[in-house]
């Protein structure tokens, strides 16, 4: 595991120095769903990530650990402007004398430069023995993020356009076509537009989409959702001014509907 103290972890983040908790924990869910170990349990090395997201997000988000970092990386940013502007001679002696000097013994640090390391060095080893409790709080709010992300995944959407002098079709009749293709949890109808079926499996043929309906009452179109096309699914415009003819809002469509059969489940 990488040293954290010898770290730049606002850079890690992708963040000034100047940065809030609430700014370092979004930046850590960002970076966090893209390596936990409950999404890729055999992978090494994101777990090796996320564990040093982790950790460098408990040493920001206390108070106390933070001040002792901060002085630390002000105290490295001072010796490596010192040394960059040293003349290229006088830098490779310095090095060659570091060199020799440690071959023979450690050269002490000055008084205040140990004192700032070893002071972060404790609050490291503090916050390993003791945790943090925003941190901890983070992480309990990412597993339900991805259990949630999980439970989707074993459920497929299909929506169904009517077209306009077609009746539109009860929820029994949308079950006697479609049920063959697998259990249907929920139906939502949206007369006179549209209709839409959630399947308690994440693999559904894409027979079904050749689905016609009844000769007399053929549809406009049936459409499996694409997976991940959730990305607008959080829009906050009113229903009532809402043009559901639109094809770019299916995503909005699948939202009503989770929040639909989310209603009848808990009801």
């Amino acid at each position: 595991m990488a040293d954290l103290t010898k770290m730049d972890l606002y850079q890690l983040f992708d963040l000034p120095e100047t940065c809030t908790d609430q700014e370092l924990t979004t930046a850590f869910r960002k970076k966090a769903l893209k390596c936990h170990p409950d999404k890729f349990p055999d992978d090494d090395e994101k777990k090796e990530q996320f564990l040093l997201i982790k950790r460098a997000l408990e040493l920001l988000t206390d108070k106390q650990a933070r001040l002792a970092y901060d002085a630390s990386r002000r105290q490295q940013k001072v010796q490596q402007e010192r040394l960059s502007s040293m003349d290229a001679k006088r830098k490779k002696f310095k090095e060659d004398l570091d060199r020799r000097e440690q071959s023979v013994t450690q050269p002490a640090k000055s008084t205040n430069d140990k004192f700032t390391t070893d002071r972060l060095h404790a609050e490291v080893e503090r916050l390993r023995r003791e945790g943090n409790r925003l941190v901890d709080e983070e992480l309990e709010n990412l597993h339900k993020i991805i259990e949630k992300e999980k439970t989707c995944a074993h459920h497929r959407n299909l929506i169904i356009k009517y077209s306009p002098t077609t009746v539109f079709y009860t929820d029994g009749e949308l079950r006697d076509i479609f049920g063959k293709y697998g259990h249907i949890t929920t139906i939502v109808n949206l007369p006179p537009k549209r209709a839409l079926i959630e399947f308690n499996e994440s693999h559904i043929s894409k027979l079904i989409e050749s689905e016609k309906g009844f000769p007399e009452r053929p549809f406009a179109s049936v459409k499996l959702q694409k997976r991940g096309d959730t990305s607008s699914a959080t829009t906050t415009e009113p229903a009532s001014v809402v043009d559901l003819t639109k094809p770019d809002l299916e995503d909005y469509e699948a939202m009503v509907f989770r929040k639909m059969a989310q209603h009848a489940a808990s009801s």
